[in-house]
């Protein structure tokens, strides 16, 4: 229910009051705390913070090394025998004892009941002095750190490796325990002797001692002596050096046999102008002046220089123990004449790398080998070795050769293939005819008759490519046979073979004698040539016609003369024997084989050439083309046409015996494989 206000409340007058002071507060009886109740309370607080410290406390069982070390941590601690009472968290522990090196780490109480802490003290470094039979060099872990016999300070404590070196003593090598805690321990070593000793008398006494060339004393002596290999030697005046090796081993006693000194050798220091002379003393030769002579006392000996350009000269000689004497010898000249007669005359001479003028002149010298060389610009030096002789005049007549002339002397004159074809070279430098007069029986309309000239030396096979030597190439390669007549053979050609295989085969006899390749290809397809390789090739149509044709600048018709039938041997044709597998045969003739027949059977031509007529026709390298005659230009070294479908075929086989074919000028053409065409190699001496 809503609780609601007096109407008339707003319309109240408020009236002031009277002051009246307060009454004063009546006092009532209180507590009042006496000193015996403060001291009582004052214990209970006491008492309840130290329960509620150990409440709080935790146990630290603190152990050291040493176990008398003083331990201090701080904050509010209590040790409770060895049981410290510490509150959780970080605390500065510290720990000494004497003779180590204060202790100080924070530790960190964690809230765990009880806990360990274990306070190990390092030890304080120690001192050490270490006496031994003789002064020695003292090593502490391969330090130096000072000698014998000295206060060693300040060594670490705990275990070392010493080592104690000494002159003439062996090393002595220990470990060494150091107690550390600044304190001082004093050892006793003795270190081995590393000599051994050697006792040496001589007769006479008084002689000099070296061991490895360091003088020890004289003789009689016992001498100390390092351990190992040495060399002893006693010297004495007027006496010869006594040697001797010995191993010695430390601490034995070596006596040696009494040494009986040889009386010295008298010395001569013999000399010669000019030096470099051979000497013998009684004919044995002993060396080149300048040369100290070793001569057996107070003998009469016969010295003799001898140098080449030299008359030699004789000395008798006597030098007595001990003497030491000279001889210089003067060497007279020994003298010949030679007369160099040199074309071109203008050319130079060298004597000895000297430069004496003008080849052609006559000269004195020394009877003793020397090396002239006449030389003249353009030209190949001449060297050769003269020995002019006394009372004799000899000449010398040389023609210098052009370096071309000497280029072609050092050029082979056949060479051989890693397959085995022998090649041979050529210089024809030549202007000739090639193909036939229109008058000539059996000519054929490409065999227009065009001038040619090689310029260019070349090599050429003097046979063909056989079966053994083309299977290298091609492992499994056969040639057939022809109604059971084998051309398979491994000294017969090898045919079906075709163009591309032909020149496969070239560029890979240039592989493997490191030429540059002739042909050039396109994912293995012959494409074309580079006529600036002397790699292996195919032979070019004009030298194959120049090979087989010309003979004393006329122009063969067929290889054995100028009319049919080819003499008997001539070579391989299609001749009676072959009747039976051909049509056209030689009725007269008769080579003995059916079908082909090993490389060079019949010999070679003129050119020393075998099969140029005969036995298998073959590629060449030219591609196929016809000329028009001799209204053309001059061509030198040329190698085809630049396009054509086919490439030449040249030379007769076995299987040609008409008047057409076994002329020398006949011409083919074609690509494929054939069983009557083979190949031979060719190649250009050098990169053009």
């Amino acid at each position: 229910m809503t609780k609601k206000e007096d109407p008339g409340a707003h319309n109240q007058t408020i009236q002031p009051a009277a002051f009246e002071p307060a009454a004063a507060p009546t006092s009532k009886p209180g507590f009042a705390i006496t000193p015996l109740q403060g001291g009582i309370g004052g214990v209970l607080l006491i008492a309840l913070l130290i329960l509620l410290y150990l409440f709080s406390a935790r146990s630290l069982i603190v152990t050291t090394t040493p176990e008398n070390a003083e331990v201090d941590i701080d904050g509010l601690t209590f040790q409770v025998g060895d049981h410290y009472l510490v509150l959780s968290g970080e605390h500065d522990i510290t720990a000494s004892a004497e003779g180590y090196y204060d202790y100080k780490e924070t530790l960190t109480i964690t809230e765990q009941q009880s806990q360990q802490a274990h306070l190990e003290l390092r030890r304080l470094p120690g001192h050490l002095t270490i006496n031994s039979n003789t002064e020695a060099t003292v090593l502490l872990d391969g330090e130096v750190i000072g000698k014998t016999g000295e206060r060693l300070n300040d060594i670490a404590a705990g275990t070392h490796q010493l080592a104690l070196q000494a002159e003439r003593y062996k090393t002595l090598e220990q470990t060494i325990d150091i107690e550390g805690r600044d304190t001082h321990q004093s050892i006793d070593l003795s270190l081995e002797p590393a000599w051994g000793t050697v006792s040496l008398t001589s007769t006479p006494a008084g002689a000099e001692l070296f061991v490895d060339d360091v003088s020890v004393g004289t003789t009689p002596i016992d001498a100390e002596i390092l351990e190992g290999k040495h060399r002893l030697r006693l010297k004495l005046a007027g006496h010869k050096a006594w040697q001797h090796s010995i191993k010695v081993k430390a601490q034995q006693n070596y006596s040696l046999p009494e040494v009986s000194l040889i009386k010295a050798d008298g010395l001569v220091m013999v000399r010669s102008q000019p030096a470099g002379a051979s000497v013998t003393v009684n004919g044995s030769y002993r060396g080149r002046t300048p040369l100290e002579l070793a001569l057996p006392p107070g003998q009469r000996v016969k010295v003799t220089l001898f140098k080449d350009g030299y008359a030699p000269k004789h000395r008798q000689v006597t030098a007595l123990s001990g003497e030491e004497k000279q001889l210089s010898v003067n060497l007279a000249p020994d003298l010949g004449d030679i007369v160099i007669r040199a074309t071109p005359k203008d050319a130079l001479l060298y004597v000895d790398g000297r430069l004496m003028g003008r080849a052609d002149q006559k000269l004195t010298l020394p009877a003793r080998n020397h090396k002239i060389r006449i030389s003249k610009e353009g030209y190949a030096d001449h060297v050769q070795t003269v020995l002019p002789r006394p009372e004799l005049s000899q000449q010398f007549p040389i023609t210098l050769l052009t370096l071309e002339q000497e280029r072609w002397k050092n050029t082979p004159r056949s060479i051989t293939t890693k397959a085995g074809q022998t090649l041979k070279l050529f210089r024809p430098r030549q202007t000739f005819t090639m193909g036939a007069s229109r008058r000539e029986q059996g000519r054929r309309a490409n065999e227009a008759l065009r001038e040619v000239r090689l310029d260019r030396a070349f090599y050429i096979a003097t046979t063909e490519v056989t079966n053994a030597q083309y299977r290298q190439f091609e492992k499994f390669h056969s040639s057939s046979h022809v109604k059971g007549n084998s051309l398979n053979n491994e000294n017969y050609p090898a045919v079906q073979v075709s163009w591309q295989k032909a020149a496969l085969y070239c560029n890979w006899l240039s592989e493997k004698e490191k030429l540059p390749p002739f042909y050039t290809l396109e994912d293995g397809v012959v494409t074309g040539f580079n006529a600036n390789s002397n790699g292996y090739r195919l032979p070019t149509e004009a030298e194959w016609a120049w090979a087989a044709r010309e003979q004393e600048g006329a122009m063969l018709k067929y290889s054995w003369g100028k009319t049919m039938p080819p003499s008997q041997g001539a070579g391989n044709y299609a001749d009676r024997s072959a009747a039976a597998i051909l049509g056209n045969i030689i009725a007269t003739y008769d080579d003995s084989y059916i079908v082909s027949s090993p490389v060079g059977k019949f010999g070679v031509n003129h050119k020393g050439l075998a099969d140029m007529s005969g036995n298998v026709a073959e590629w060449i390298n030219d591609l196929y083309g016809i000329k028009t005659g001799l209204s053309l230009k001059t061509e030198v070294d040329p190698m085809g046409p630049a396009k054509g479908d086919h490439h030449v075929i040249r030379g007769s086989s076995w299987a040609h015996g008409t008047v057409t074919e076994l002329r020398l000028s006949f011409r083919d053409y074609g690509n494929d494989p054939r069983n009557d065409v083979g190949f031979r190699i060719a190649r250009y001496v050098d990169k053009q």
